[in-house]
């Protein structure tokens, strides 16, 4: 039996559910219950606080429906397994017929006619339903293999085009971003404030020109032997404090502000989209920011001496980049740091990304508005 969601069984407590399998359990012992015993049950009901008000109408047109609702209720406490596969096969059944869409469009019409349609959606996002809904939506997605062609859709069709557009209009993004960047800045702060207390007594030297030399000429040869001769290089330094280094590590690795590869279509590649083709080596870790900017720019001064050409590489030139705190006295003051080396055996062509270009870090112009 599939259980069909109708205004008569709206939403039913805890407490009501308790009451239903109690009044199963006196009247037969856990059973199914006849059509008699679902009348008693019924009557039963009705005088409990939680029974909803479209199970307390008594008009005769009605009763069928209503006892039909119970029906399904005491079906759901007694096979729930059996009722969610109906469920399942009745919700995809709806999905692909097309009356899914069509009852949500007529509710959704609905709400917006006698101003319902906010309330709702901020009672559906306090309770987590929408987000159980989404969650399940995506996993479902994910495992048919349909989640990048579903997102694909929505952009080419303008839905995810106007959806943000109406969000930043209703003035949600903005709320949505302060409340985002004050816990950020918070969390960095704290981090930071906690990463310099532990490491206050700490000291580390800085190194020698022959250790520098050493180092460098190591993980040259490293990159050189996993690269081959179509693969690409990415050397880059960075902090650490607050988080666990891999993950410092891979959030950093194609860079956060200005992006320096790309997939087709204007999207920034992050670690898990390329992740099972690239390695990751990070030679060094420390309190010491001038060992990690040094061997940064020593590996690459170094790449590029062989003629490394930049199609194979993600740094433009030797020691662009820099791990250099803010506050005053950074060449000092011990702060975990590291140096990173991104390695991958086929070109970015392979992988399907690309260098960025002058056009992807350009600004948006704002439109002028017509007279």
């Amino acid at each position: 039996m599939v259980v069909m969601k109708t205004k008569y069984m709206g939403s039913l407590s805890k407490l009501f559910w308790a009451a239903i399998e109690k009044g199963v359990h006196d009247i037969a012992g856990g059973e199914k219950l006849n059509i008699s015993e679902r009348r008693q049950l019924l009557a039963i009901l009705r005088e409990h606080d939680d029974c909803p008000d479209g199970w307390k109408n008594k008009a005769p047109e009605k009763q069928r429906i209503i006892l039909q609702c119970l029906y399904q209720s005491i079906e759901r406490l007694l096979d729930p397994e059996k009722v969610k596969a109906a469920n399942d096969r009745n919700h995809k059944r709806r999905r692909e017929n097309g009356q899914q869409k069509a009852d949500s469009d007529r509710n959704h019409k609905r709400r917006r006619e006698n101003g319902q349609a906010q309330e709702y959606a901020k009672r559906i996002r306090e309770n987590g339903q929408q987000k159980a809904a989404n969650d399940r939506k995506h996993k479902r997605r994910r495992e048919n293999g349909q989640a990048q062609e579903y997102a694909k859709r929505i952009r080419e069709n303008g839905q995810q085009k106007a959806a943000i557009k109406k969000y930043k209009e209703s003035g949600q993004q903005k709320i949505w971003n302060d409340k985002y960047t004050a816990k950020v800045s918070k969390a960095t702060r704290e981090a930071n404030a906690q990463a310099i207390l532990d490491n206050k007594d700490h000291k580390e030297p800085t190194w020698d020109e022959a250790t520098l030399e050493k180092e460098a000429t190591e993980i040259v040869k490293y990159i050189v032997e996993k690269c081959g001769r179509n693969g690409f290089v990415h050397v880059f330094v960075g902090a650490w404090p607050g988080k666990k280094l891999k993950e410092a590590v891979e959030a950093e690795c194609f860079g956060k502000g200005k992006h320096a590869v790309f997939i087709d279509g204007g999207r920034r590649v992050h670690y898990h989209h390329v992740s099972a083709h690239v390695k990751l080596l990070i030679p060094y870790t420390g309190i010491n920011c001038l060992n990690a900017d040094d061997l940064e720019e020593r590996v690459q001064g170094k790449l590029l001496d062989l003629g490394w050409p930049q199609h194979r590489r993600m740094f433009t030139k030797a020691g662009a980049g820099t791990c250099k705190g803010p506050a005053t006295g950074w060449t000092t003051m011990p702060f975990p740091y590291y140096t990173g080396v991104l390695v991958c055996d086929r070109s970015m062509e392979d992988i399907g990304i690309r260098l960025a270009t002058t056009k992807d870090h350009a600004p948006k112009r704002k439109r002028s508005s017509s007279l």
